[in-house]
C-alpha cells in the first residue's frame, strides 16, 4: 500500500477528511479492486473494536485479515504467469501489513488528536462542465450533476439521514425504515424510505422537479408543509420555485394530476430508442432533451460545456426541442440542433454566440 493511500485511510478513519482527500480516495480505490477490499477490511474492523485507549484483539485482527484474504483471493485478479501459491502468499502478508499498519497510524492519531465536540458539514460540489459520484455513510449512492451542492452532516446515518441539494443529483437510496432519507431543496422536501430518484433544483430555474424511478416518496412544499403528495413510480412532480403553494382543499394524487402550476404530476417520459427515462439519462452521460424550451436547453449546455451562451435570435425560444447527444463535444451538440433549431453560431474563449 502506497504511503498517500494510508494517509487518506488515516484522515478517513480520524474524522478528518476534507472533500478533496475524499474524492481523491474514492479515485484510487474505484479502480483498484485489492485496495478496495483493504479499505473495507479496515473500515470493519476498526468501527467495530477500536476506541480511545483499547487495543484491537489479536483474534479480531486475524479474523479480519482471514476474511480478506479469502475474498481477494477468490475474487480478486490473479497474474497467469507466477506461481500461485507464492503470490497468495506474498498477498497475504501484504494485506496484513496494510491494515495492521492504517489500524496502528489511525488509533495513534485518534489518541493524540482534539476530536472537534460538535459535528460539522461535509460538503460535495462540482463545477459546470463536471459530474462526480459518492457513497453515503449509509451505503446510498449518489451521482451529482454539473454546477449542483451537496450538503450532508458528519454525523449522517447515526440518528438522521438528510441531505441538502442546490442543484441535480441521483439517488439510489439504502432502504431504512427506521431512518427515512430527507432531501432538502428551496422549494420541496423529498422524503423517501428505500428508492431511486432524481432531485433537479437550480436556483436558476423557474421549477424543482422530483423525478421517481421506483419505490415511493412523500413530496412536501416548503411553504405549506401541511400538504403532501406520494409519487408513484415513473412519475415526475413540478413545483414552481416562486410561490409554491397548494390549493387549500384536501389533496390527493389524482387531484393534483389534474391542476397546473402551482404544482403538477406528470408521467415520465422515455427515449423511444433506448428506452430510458429522459430525467436520468445524465447520469449515463448523455445530454437529453425532451420537447424542451430552448432557453432552457441552453442554459442546461452551458453548465454540460461549461461555456456561456448569448443567443441573439430570439425567435429560437419560441419552439421546443427533443434530442439526445452521447458523449458530443460542444461543436457536435450545437452542429446537431441546427438541423431543427436553424441557427447560425461562432464559439470563441469560452463564449458562444448564436444567431
Amino acid at each position: 500500500m502506497d504511503d498517500r493511500l494510508t494517509y487518506l485511510l488515516v484522515r478517513k478513519k480520524s474524522g478528518e477528511i476534507t472533500l478533496e482527500e475524499q474524492l481523491e480516495l474514492s479515485e484510487l480505490l474505484k479502480n483498484d479492486y485489492v485496495k478496495l477490499i483493504l479499505s473495507e477490511g479496515i473500515d470493519e474492523v476498526f468501527e467495530s473494536h477500536l476506541s480511545y485507549g483499547k487495543s484491537i484483539p489479536n483474534n479480531t485482527v486475524n479474523g479480519a485479515l482471514d476474511r480478506l484474504y479469502k475474498k481477494i483471493a477468490e475474487t480478486g485478479p490473479e497474474p497467469v504467469h507466477f506461481n500461485t501459491n507464492k503470490y497468495r502468499r506474498l498477498k497475504w502478508w501484504s494485506v496484513a501489513a496494510s491494515v495492521l499498519l492504517v489500524m496502528s497510524a489511525a488509533a495513534f492519531y485518534l489518541m493524540t488528536s482534539p476530536r472537534p465536540h460538535s459535528p460539522s458539514s461535509n460538503i460535495i460540489t462540482t463545477q459546470k462542465g463536471s459530474k462526480t459520484n459518492l457513497v453515503l455513510p449509509d451505503g446510498t449512492k449518489v451521482w451529482v450533476n454539473a454546477d449542483t451542492k451537496l450538503i450532508y452532516d458528519k454525523e449522517f446515518g447515526n440518528n438522521a439521514r438528510e441531505v441538502a441539494l442546490t442543484g441535480e443529483a441521483y439517488f439510489d437510496v439504502v432502504k431504512d425504515k427506521t431512518r427515512p432519507f430527507i432531501i432538502h431543496t428551496s422549494a420541496v422536501q423529498v422524503k423517501v424510505l428505500g428508492t431511486t430518484l432524481n432531485v433537479r433544483s437550480y436556483p436558476t430555474e423557474k421549477t424543482t422537479e422530483t423525478t421517481l424511478i421506483k419505490g415511493s416518496v412523500e413530496v412536501t412544499l416548503n411553504t405549506n408543509p401541511q400538504k403532501k403528495v406520494i409519487l408513484k413510480p415513473n412519475e415526475k412532480v413540478v413545483v414552481e420555485n416562486t410561490d409554491a403553494v397548494l390549493p387549500e382543499q384536501p389533496v390527493d394524487t389524482v387531484n393534483v394530476r389534474k391542476q397546473s402550476a402551482p404544482m403538477v404530476i406528470n408521467p415520465v417520459h422515455f427515449d423511444k430508442k433506448d428506452q430510458e427515462v429522459y430525467e436520468t439519462m445524465w447520469v449515463k452521460n448523455k445530454l437529453a432533451f425532451d420537447e424542451t424550451p430552448f432557453d432552457k436547453m441552453i442554459a442546461e449546455l452551458e453548465r454540460w460545456y461549461n461555456v456561456q451562451i448569448i443567443v441573439k435570435n430570439k425567435a429560437l425560444s419560441a419552439s421546443t426541442y427533443t434530442v439526445t447527444f452521447e458523449n458530443k463535444s460542444l461543436d457536435e451538440a450545437l452542429e446537431g440542433l441546427q438541423f431543427s433549431a436553424h441557427f447560425q453560431y461562432q464559439a470563441k474563449d469560452g463564449i458562444v454566440t448564436i444567431w
